[in-house]
Parts: C-alpha cells; sequence; structure tokens
C-alpha cells in the first residue's frame, strides 16, 4: 500500500449522520487516499426522498459526475452502503469497486413485508422511522450533548471521539437553542423508503465488492440477507463483538478492513 497512487474513495454515510461524523474513521484511512463525501443525502430539493431511494442514488451519481470526476471505490455505512450499491448497478462506469458496511438489506421474503408495509403505518414499527418522527430536535444552549448523545442506546458502545465528532457534525445553534443541522423530517422518509427492490439489482454489478457486516448486529440480521449473498455472490465478511454502528464503535479496526480490501482491489487491477 506505501506505493500506491492517491486513490479516490468515497464515503456514504448512514441514515441521520452526517459525514463529517466520520472523522474518526477517515483520519484512520491512509494519506494514499483522497476521501470524498457527500455531506448529507437527501437534502438537495432536487433530488427529494422517494420511492426505494432512486433519487438518492441520482444524488450520488451527480456528485461524483460534477465533484469527484474520476472512478472511485465507494464506501457506505447503512443507508449509505444501499445507495452505494445501487449507484454501481446503475453507473459501474463511475467505480472500481464497492463495500458496505451493514446495510439494512431487506431481499426474498423480507423486501414483501416492507414493500406491503410502506402502504400502512406499520412502517414506522419495523423500521427507525417511529423513533425518527418523535426525536428531540432541539436543546438549551448549556446542554452537554456529548453526555445526552452518550446515555442513548444507540451511542452506548461508540469511541467517545466518535460522539464529540457526531455532535459537531449534525447540531449547530439557532435561535439561542442547539438544534439538529439536518431535517428529522427528512432522516424518517428515509427510513420509510429503505428500498424493497434490491433483487432487481442482481447480476448488474459488474466491479469488486464486498460486504462487511457486524456480528451482534439488529440491522443486518441472516433472515434478511441470505438471499441477497446468496443471488449477487458478493464476498461477505463479519467483524466480531460489534453492532450495527461499528464504524463509528471501532473506527480503526473498519478502517484497516477497508485499507485491506481496497489495497487487495488495486494489486489486481
Amino acid at each position: 500500500m506505501s506505493d500506491m497512487k492517491k486513490v479516490a474513495v468515497h464515503f456514504a454515510h448512514a441514515n441521520g449522520f452526517p459525514a463529517a461524523s466520520y472523522q474518526q474513521l477517515f483520519s484512520a484511512l491512509p494519506s494514499e487516499f483522497e476521501i470524498f463525501a457527500l455531506s448529507q443525502f437527501g437534502h438537495n430539493p432536487r433530488f427529494p426522498v422517494n420511492k426505494n431511494l432512486a433519487n438518492l442514488v441520482e444524488e450520488l451519481l451527480e456528485y461524483l459526475q460534477h465533484f469527484v470526476k474520476k472512478p472511485i471505490y465507494a464506501v457506505g455505512h447503512s443507508m449509505g452502503a444501499l445507495v452505494s450499491y445501487m449507484a454501481a448497478c446503475e453507473a459501474p462506469q463511475l467505480f472500481k469497486g464497492v463495500i458496505m458496511l451493514d446495510p439494512p438489506i431487506a431481499s426474498g421474503l423480507a423486501s414483501w413485508l416492507f414493500k406491503l408495509a410502506k402502504f400502512s403505518p406499520l412502517i414506522d414499527k419495523v423500521s427507525p422511522a417511529g423513533k425518527s418522527a418523535v426525536r428531540c430536535q432541539s436543546w438549551p444552549l448549556d446542554s452537554n450533548l456529548v453526555e445526552y448523545f452518550n446515555t442513548k442506546g444507540l451511542f452506548k458502545n461508540f469511541q467517545a471521539e466518535c460522539i464529540a465528532d457526531y455532535v459537531k457534525a449534525a447540531t449547530t445553534i439557532k435561535d439561542g437553542r442547539q438544534v439538529l443541522s439536518f431535517d428529522a423530517a427528512v432522516e424518517t422518509e428515509i427510513f420509510r423508503n429503505v428500498p424493497d427492490n434490491i433483487h432487481q439489482y442482481y447480476g448488474r454489478m459488474q466491479v469488486p465488492s464486498c460486504l462487511i457486516t457486524a456480528e451482534n448486529s439488529q440491522v443486518c440480521v441472516p433472515s434478511n440477507l441470505n438471499h441477497f449473498v446468496k443471488n449477487t455472490q458478493i464476498e461477505h465478511l463479519m467483524v466480531a463483538d460489534c453492532g450495527h454502528m461499528f464504524p463509528l464503535e471501532k473506527p480503526n479496526d473498519v478502517a484497516n478492513l477497508i485499507k485491506q480490501k481496497i489495497g487487495e482491489w488495486e494489486s489486481i487491477n
């Protein structure tokens, strides 16, 4: 890897976690990597959240075409992993490889369940949309938000620096209060539109791809995943002793996995 030329990598963030939340992961990646990251998906009025996140795929493709302007390795976490995968299938000429970190894949029977749930309030129960819709969006100016989020279950295993990075990335000051820097309604709509059509992309991936899941994930579970792995023949790795948010729980370990995988692909190319 030491003699590798600059390699372009785009990182696509999880829903509700702006790209700057991943600073510890980015810092742990080799200096040979040129990191690009669309800061917040779904907030460009030209690409409103729609069915199966199709507009987010278009948003990523436009970003790559107009701002990156060269083939990239796509790394995505959760929602960002699905968007990256679908984008690479749609426009393989813009990609050199895809690494998916614990995506919320609904394949096989699960895809039909999600498809039906979207026609009723049930989607808010089978996805995080219900919690997102009622989340706290503002706090007193003197609130210690690092301590606040540290008490939340989703953040319980985060590296301390990652919580601080999240607070910096996801909040701002407005009208004398600390508030979310992104639209929580957009976050909710993204959860409500988790793709139920991933099967339509089977056989379309033309670049190397790797799926990395967390051993204790409650999002990327075998019952939803097996059909996808079987039908895509994607390489599948698992990280032990961590959950769905493992890029923010073990950023150094995840960075090493990304480095190793891209290094393998670069040596072949």
